[in-house]
């Protein structure tokens, strides 16, 4: 085969190609038979070959279609190169322009004038004064602000040891029908029975008991000689039940000793300016 065979046959199709391998094979096949019968068997077996090659997928030569890699020629075949896939460009990112939020104008300040509160009459002030005029306000001021307010309340802490009260002789003597004594408090009875059981009664003279009111109308000099009276009891029976020298007995001893020394007159001014400057009354 000549170089103008060699370079031609590149650019005929596989099928061409394989044609003409059978015919050569047949020529050299004829050839040989006179010399040696085998050459027989090797044309049929080339001739097999051709026949019965089957492409990847299985197909015979017969088969292939139109458009089949065997009909294209050797330069095409050589010239196709697998080309790298393409990369996907990235879609630039849409750059978000955030709108400046534009600046409210400012309200224009009203010239509205406001509404001065209506002064209290001088009823209002009264009632006002009137409603927290009563004993526990009177009490609280006493008790931090004057002598005798201070003389009322450790009086009120041992009344007991000062006087009995309710006083036996003031109290009734038999029971009322239906009610039963009130153990520990002499003077009132609870109803056991009709219509009204539960219900107490108060036989008691409360113009005579140890409240701040009635203490508050007494003045110093008497008040001075109850609490006096009433510390006396009271550590002895202190003494009688935990001894000398306990903290509740020096304690005892200072409150004794104040009261000695207070000056009964002056302590009743004071309070009474005391409840004069805060317009407060005894009830």
């Amino acid at each position: 085969m000549s170089d103008n065979d060699s370079s031609s046959s590149e650019d005929l199709p596989l099928s061409a190609l394989a044609n003409r391998h059978k015919q050569e094979s047949s020529d050299e096949a004829e050839f040989d038979d006179e010399d040696d019968e085998s050459g027989g068997e090797e044309a049929d077996e080339s001739d097999d070959f051709i026949v019965e090659e089957e492409d990847d997928d299985g197909d015979e030569d017969g088969d292939y279609d139109s458009d089949s890699s065997d009909d294209a020629p050797i330069s095409s075949l050589k010239s196709k190169k697998k080309s790298p896939p393409k990369k996907a460009k990235a879609k630039p990112a849409k750059k978000t322009t955030s709108a400046k939020k534009k600046a409210a104008p400012k309200k224009k300040a009203t010239s509205a004038k406001k509404k001065k509160p209506a002064k209290k009459s001088a009823k209002a002030k009264a009632a006002a004064s009137s409603s927290t005029s009563n004993h526990m306000s009177a009490s609280s001021e006493m008790y931090s602000q004057c002598d005798k307010g201070k003389l009322v309340q450790s009086l009120l802490a041992r009344w007991w040891y000062a006087y009995e009260w309710p006083d036996p002789k003031c109290l009734e003597e038999s029971t009322p029908k239906g009610y039963d004594a009130l153990d520990g408090f002499p003077g009132v009875y609870i109803c056991a029975e009709g219509g009204d059981v539960g219900k107490f009664i108060d036989k008691r003279d409360h113009s005579q008991s140890p409240s701040f009111n009635n203490f508050a109308k007494k003045d110093s000099e008497e008040l001075k000689e109850m609490l006096l009276t009433a510390i006396e009891k009271q550590m002895k029976v202190l003494i009688g039940h935990e001894g000398e020298g306990t903290d509740t007995e020096r304690s005892l001893k200072v409150l004794q000793k104040w009261t000695q020394k207070l000056n009964c007159p002056k302590a009743d001014k004071q309070a009474e300016k005391v409840l004069k400057a805060k317009k407060l009354k005894l009830s």
